[in-house]
């Protein structure tokens, strides 16, 4: 059966989601032959990037292969930001053959699968890469958390659900608790997905603290609405001792409580005064 989903109206986080580019930040170590590409990234001034690393690759001089390749790097970012995906890839993969203990270049090419929606190319390439150990100073490695966001990112587009499920954990192994609000909320849209009642009764626990009661309501009516209503219920009795005077949340209370047999405390709920039923 296909589950509601109506946690909010805009698309998910992990379907927007994009591996972070890079930044090019400048620090004291970088070499000046590569610093300059650097600023003119930073800066963005790709063409100014393309033309010192051009320029600098032509020059009759011996590089280090970890120098040569940082500016085929820079050479692959400025084509990618003037809109050369072909030219940024044949760099990248230039950078990877010179020096491939780094992971900028990766970056580079995991980015021109997604830019074609290939996230099955995206997700073996990323699960694919292990660690390098040391990086160079103009290098900027995947953190763990990016690299598992990423692969859930991808799963998410595949509908591999219990791949997204794996590599969030993974990403957050201290729970939901510690991930970002737009990833609680699609643990709990994967909740819906999984059939994981429980799962989303805990992830919706933490989005309702901060939320008014008509947003809270549409939340977790999601839950109800898929037949979860022991789940909802203590859901549903915290946001109403948040706000006692609320109609729209004692409505939806005594009518749990009624579902779920709770008749006592369905009585007690309407005993101050006349209840419209009426949702």
């Amino acid at each position: 059966m296909l589950k509601k989903v109506t946690v909010r109206k805009s698309p998910s986080y992990l379907s927007t989601y994009k591996l972070p580019l890079l930044s090019f930040k400048l620090h004291s170590k970088l070499p000046q032959s590569i610093r300059t590409v650097w600023e003119a990234l930073n800066h963005g001034d790709a063409a100014m990037a393309r033309q010192l690393a051009a320029s600098a690759l032509s020059e009759k001089r011996l590089y280090a292969a970890s120098e040569c390749a940082a500016l085929k790097v820079g050479l692959a970012a400025a084509e990618w930001s003037l809109g050369s995906v072909q030219n940024a890839r044949r760099h990248a993969g230039h950078a990877l053959d010179l020096f491939p203990a780094q992971w900028s270049s990766h970056r580079i090419l995991l980015a021109s699968h997604c830019s074609k929606r290939a996230f099955k190319a995206a997700y073996l390439h990323l699960e694919n890469l292990e660690s390098t150990g040391p990086v160079p100073t103009w290098d900027e490695p995947v953190s763990l958390v990016e690299r598992e966001v990423a692969l859930a990112a991808w799963s998410w587009m595949l509908g591999e659900w219990e791949k997204v499920a794996m590599h969030l954990q993974a990403a957050y192994p201290a729970g939901i608790s510690i991930m970002p609000a737009q990833l609680q909320e699609d643990w709990l849209r994967l909740s819906l997905y999984r059939d994981k009642p429980d799962d989303a009764a805990a992830a919706a626990a933490l989005l309702i603290e901060t939320r008014p009661a008509d947003l809270t309501d549409e939340l977790l009516q999601t839950i109800v609405q898929n037949g979860w209503t022991k789940q909802a219920l203590p859901l549903y009795r915290r946001a109403f001792k948040s706000e006692p005077g609320n109609p729209l949340l004692r409505r939806r209370l005594v009518a749990l409580c009624i579902r779920e047999g709770e008749i006592e405390e369905a009585r007690l709920l309407t005993k101050p005064g006349a209840l419209s039923m009426a949702a």
